[in-house]
């Protein structure tokens, strides 16, 4: 979603109210959390791995909040509303997956609400749009700091800045294809349960969280809860579990207990880490509403789904790892890193060529080198040739913490304040320069890659696969991109010459490689060929020939999308067999 967020000094003259929250507390509390889910629901559907930033949905939308999505539109009680919103410019939104987030924040944070339901009317249906429009103005709050930090006052690095500031929005535009989510989230769970330090730990805190010993019995209760929340008349998430359910209901209490996490100050970065949304993703109704059921509604589809799978990982060692001195977080991190992740990559590329003779893949231990005088190497985490071209990739399960200042970055000073080679480091962009990439010609004679004559020149494409989709954003694949040019240059590497010659970065989001593998395995496609019309898109050719900047910014999906029109998800996913 790139654009503008409508505020509310756009919309409405005179100054903001002082206290948002006062506007809507005429309402019950359980109507307005509804409201915004049935909003966020349309944002961000369940039956679709995109993001609808389309002007219809902002219409409905709209609709949503003055409860009129039943009535013709020309009919509409908003219909002056919907009018000023189409006289604004086609990339202006009036409402944010983020809007949501920080509303339902917001709103679950206060308690003050009136018990009953008003009479309502369009005045105090307004009062809900007033609130989004002041929660879009306390997010764009941020973007003043640009101008403070002048770019020129920070050179080469102000794409660094310009990154970092984006990443408490970015971390929540990604799009999800729900399937190969599902099915990246139970190998890794599987893989915890059967491991033999941390499997017994993990049995321990299923049992001792949420009533079950089994994964997979807490697997499939999530996955089928996930996919039968979704209302396709009231067109958005809840879930009527019957009172008779006791083992759901334990499992989605946990999911929906609200916590005691101070809210920060609306100018502080950290209000975007949205914490009690992603402990407890769901929002529990009174229990005595109905006779025989409990409802709970969806607070936000994806963060219940990530409950699986990234924010598992998160709170498997904050809840239980940690508090029991299990190990730490390196260990943790490694489990994660080298006992799942790069598997899971390596299967994925297993499969991606198992039918393609012309491919050659290596990886990790296969790519353990040792010269004379030196001791040996694991040289890169993933060697592809096809031909003359080659790619060389470093994998990095890495999700990025707030603790340690990359993500509360708001001005200049901030930037300053934190270490960014480290952050460079730590992400394999140093190890792929200066390794990868620099020592390539030294080491290539000891890939036993015996099909190929390396005195001949050679194609090669320096790589990242990343777990955290925060880095496959189109910002930080700017940044990335123009910090790896730079190594290069401070490493005197030749972009071409006689040997060789090297593409721009790309970054991969091990879902990017999820949804590639039927192609490739198929031979519909080739991953180069992905790689190289990705550069030809973002291309300095491509953007003075079009005048638009903000082709700088697009990412490998956006060739994914351009290139492949089906069967994103792989075969071995869509049958299901992996849940027997």
């Amino acid at each position: 979603m790139f654009g503008h967020l409508i505020k509310y000094s756009e919309a409405y003259t005179g100054e903001e109210p002082q206290n948002p929250i006062d506007l809507i507390k005429e309402i019950p509390k359980a109507e307005l959390i509804a409201t915004i889910v049935a909003i966020n629901s349309r944002l961000n559907p369940i039956y679709s791995q995109y993001i609808d930033d389309s002007r219809e949905t902002q219409i409905e939308c709209l609709r949503v909040i003055f409860l009129d999505d039943q009535n013709p539109i020309e009919q509409s009680v908003c219909l002056k509303f919907i009018k000023g919103y189409l006289a604004t410019p086609h990339n202006h939104f009036l409402v944010s997956r983020i809007t949501c987030l920080y509303a339902l924040q917001e709103i679950l944070n206060e308690n003050n609400f009136a018990e009953k339901s008003p009479l309502y009317t369009v005045d105090i249906r307004e009062n809900i749009f007033k609130f989004l429009l002041i929660i879009n103005s306390k997010i764009l709050e941020f973007d003043k700091h640009y101008k403070e930090g002048n770019s020129q006052e920070l050179g080469e690095n102000f794409f660094d800045f310009f990154m970092f500031k984006e990443l408490i929005h970015n971390q929540y535009l990604h799009n999800c294809n729900t399937p190969n989510f599902f099915y990246k989230s139970f190998i890794f769970l599987k893989i915890l349960e059967n491991d033999e330090i941390f499997g017994n730990h993990f049995k321990d805190y299923l049992q001792q969280t949420f009533g079950v010993r089994s994964f997979i019995d807490f697997f499939k209760n999530q996955m089928y809860t996930y996919f039968i929340s979704y209302d396709k008349k009231l067109k958005f998430n809840y879930l009527n579990i019957y009172k008779s359910e006791q083992d759901t209901i334990k499992i989605l209490d946990v999911f929906s207990i609200r916590n005691t996490f101070d809210k920060p100050e609306f100018d502080d970065p950290k209000i975007f880490d949205f914490l009690d949304l992603k402990k407890s993703p769901l929002y529990k109704q009174n229990d005595n509403l109905r006779e025989d059921t409990i409802a709970y509604l969806v607070l936000d589809n994806k963060l219940f789904l990530e409950k699986n799978y990234s924010l598992f990982i998160n709170d498997f060692w904050f809840d239980y790892l940690k508090p029991n001195n299990i190990c730490n977080r390196t260990d943790w991190g490694n489990f994660v890193g080298n006992k799942f992740f790069e598997p899971f990559i390596e299967n994925i590329f297993n499969i991606s060529f198992k039918n393609n003779k012309n491919i050659v893949f290596k990886h990790t231990y296969q790519l353990k080198i040792k010269l004379k005088g030196k001791s040996e190497i694991e040289y890169a985490d993933y060697y592809i040739r096809y031909k003359n071209k080659i790619i060389l990739a470093e994998a990095k399960s890495n999700y990025l913490p707030v603790i340690n200042g990359y993500k509360t970055v708001k001005t200049k000073e901030d930037f300053e304040k934190i270490d960014i080679e480290k952050f460079y480091k730590d992400y394999g962009l140093i190890q792929l320069a200066k390794k990868n990439i620099k020592e390539f010609h030294n080491y290539k004679w000891k890939l036993n890659d015996f099909g190929f004559n390396f005195n001949r020149k050679v194609e090669i494409y320096p790589t990242l696969i990343v777990n955290d989709y925060i880095f496959s954003s189109g910002y930080s694949s700017m940044a990335f991109k123009r910090k790896f040019e730079r190594l290069m240059k401070e490493e005197g590497i030749e972009i071409e010459n006689d040997q060789h010659k090297i593409y721009p970065l790309t970054i991969f989001n091990v879902a990017d490689l999820q949804n590639i593998q039927n192609t490739l395995e198929n031979k519909t496609e080739n991953i180069f060929n992905i790689i190289r019309h990705y550069h030809s898109s973002t291309s300095l050719e491509k953007i003075r020939q079009t005048g638009n900047t903000s082709l700088g910014l697009l990412t490998i999906e956006h060739s994914i999308n351009k290139l492949i029109k089906k069967g994103l998800v792989p075969k071995n996913i869509k049958n299901l067999n992996w849940l027997k």
